[in-house]
Formats: C-alpha cells, sequence, structure tokens
C-alpha cells in the first residue's frame, strides 16, 4: 500500500512538472510599435500586409496587435466600446489554422479590453503543407450613449451588449513543404510593411542563428538607394530605414545572409 502511494505521489510530480515546463514554453505575443504609435485602430498586420509564410516541420510565430478604440459616433448616438472578443466560426474550428499551429493571447481569454492595446500570437510547428484562408469571428460589445456625453474610462471589459459580429476571412497563411536540404533557412517570417511606405519602412524577422543581415533598396533600374548592414541575433529582430529622402516610385528591396536571399518590390507613396 505504502509503494502505491509512493508511485502516486511521483506520478503526479511527474505530471506537475511537465505541466509548469509547458505553461513556460509557451510563447509570448508582442505589440507593434509602429502600430500602436500611428492612430489607426483594428488589427495588424493588416489584410494588404497579411500574415507571413511558414514551412513544414519549421517553428512558426505570427504576431497580432490588436486596438480597440474608446468610441465611435454614430449621429445622434455614441457608442462606448468595451471588448472585442475573437471567436472560431461555426464550421472552423480552431480558425482554420494551418495543423500544427494555434492561437494564443494577451489576454489569454482573446477578450480585447476598450481603449486599450492587446496582442495574440500564432504559434507552433505546421504539419501539413498549404493554403490555408483563416475565419475569425469578431464580436464588438458596448454601450449606447447621447454622441455629446463622454464614455466613462477607465473602460470596464466586463460590461455592455454585443453590438455587432463581424467575420473575417482575408487572412492566408502558406505553408510549403518540408525543404529536402538538411539546413533550413537561417531567415524566416520576414515582414515589410507599411505598404506602400511613406517615411520608414520597417522589418521584421526570425533568425535561427546570430547573423549578418544586408538590407538594399534599389531602384527599377538596378541602382542601389539605400545599403545597410545589421548584426542579426537568435529570435526576433527589428530594422528600421529612413525613407523621407526617398522620391515616391517601385523599388526592389532585398534582404541577404550567408545562405539567404529574398527580394520583392516595394512601393513608396508620400
Amino acid at each position: 500500500m505504502k509503494k502505491t502511494i509512493t508511485t502516486i505521489k511521483t506520478l503526479a510530480t511527474s505530471i506537475i512538472v511537465m505541466m509548469v515546463a509547458t505553461t513556460v514554453a509557451q510563447p509570448t505575443c508582442t505589440l507593434d510599435p509602429v502600430f500602436i504609435a500611428s492612430p489607426k485602430y483594428g488589427i495588424w498586420p493588416d489584410s494588404a500586409t497579411n500574415f507571413a509564410s511558414g514551412q513544414v516541420g519549421v517553428a512558426y510565430a505570427q504576431n497580432i496587435t490588436v486596438k480597440v478604440p474608446l468610441d465611435t459616433v454614430q449621429p445622434p448616438v455614441k457608442i462606448c466600446f468595451t471588448r472585442f472578443e475573437l471567436l472560431a466560426p461555426t464550421g472552423y474550428p480552431n480558425y482554420n489554422l494551418p495543423p500544427g499551429l494555434t492561437l494564443t493571447g494577451n489576454p489569454s481569454t482573446l477578450k480585447f479590453p476598450g481603449n486599450a492595446n492587446s496582442c495574440a500570437i500564432i504559434s507552433g510547428t505546421p504539419t501539413t503543407a498549404g493554403t490555408y484562408t483563416l475565419h475569425f469571428q469578431v464580436d464588438a460589445y458596448g454601450n449606447t450613449i447621447l454622441s455629446s456625453m463622454s464614455c466613462p474610462t477607465p473602460v470596464n471589459p466586463n460590461s455592455g451588449s454585443k453590438i455587432t459580429t463581424q467575420n473575417i476571412n482575408y487572412y492566408i497563411i502558406n505553408i510549403s513543404p518540408a525543404s529536402n536540404v538538411q539546413e533550413y533557412q537561417s531567415i524566416q517570417n520576414i515582414s515589410v510593411f507599411p505598404q506602400p511606405v511613406a517615411n520608414e519602412i520597417n522589418i521584421t524577422f526570425n533568425s535561427l542563428k546570430n547573423n549578418v543581415i544586408h538590407f538594399k533598396l534599389s531602384d527599377i533600374t538596378g541602382k542601389i538607394i539605400i545599403s545597410q548592414t545589421i548584426s542579426a541575433h537568435v529570435g526576433e529582430n527589428k530594422l528600421s530605414i529612413n525613407t523621407s529622402d526617398i522620391d515616391n516610385g517601385i523599388y526592389i528591396y532585398s534582404i541577404e545572409s550567408d545562405n539567404d536571399f529574398i527580394s520583392n518590390k516595394l512601393i513608396i507613396q508620400k
């Protein structure tokens, strides 16, 4: 009997350790500073930028920033937002994410308070190649007052009635098949924003190792306009390039390391 009790205690301890280890390993989302500083509200990345692509067997991470406004005026009334709830629509379990990926957030309930900045993250390791159109249901909650009145602050996210329901189905994640090459690319999940660019290019990417990254911006004739070298570290990296002195037009950017080369079109429009 004593041996049985000891065995049960050992199993219980093992389960607790596994649970703690899983909790520690849970990825944490981060706010996009450029979107936070902008006057815009909603979700970033937007539909034009979309989500990063991934590859079977390679760790994936896509940060999402959510900015909920305090109110919106629809004369003669004003709607004071208390929260936006993110749900998986009926018929689309797990938001139709690629197998192996999950969506978590801060707050963990995915109930984003009004007049606040929140975030979420899609992460995991994809297991099945394909093109996946994601489906989200966003329920907005709030209270209605006269447009001449002011919304109460701080906001109580547990109050309010459902105002609208919106289904979002314009985000896509492309998952490519596993590579036959033994060494995966060291640069992943590249995001270049905003598109089009005004006064600054913002670049985020994940690096699998400490690396030297070369960024170049060229015009359509091939003339190099900007050339910059940075030292990337393992994990998420961010780079900002000033374009305030560059004329409007179509340009080509390239990001290169010792075993990666990524190139694409970029529009500057002020």
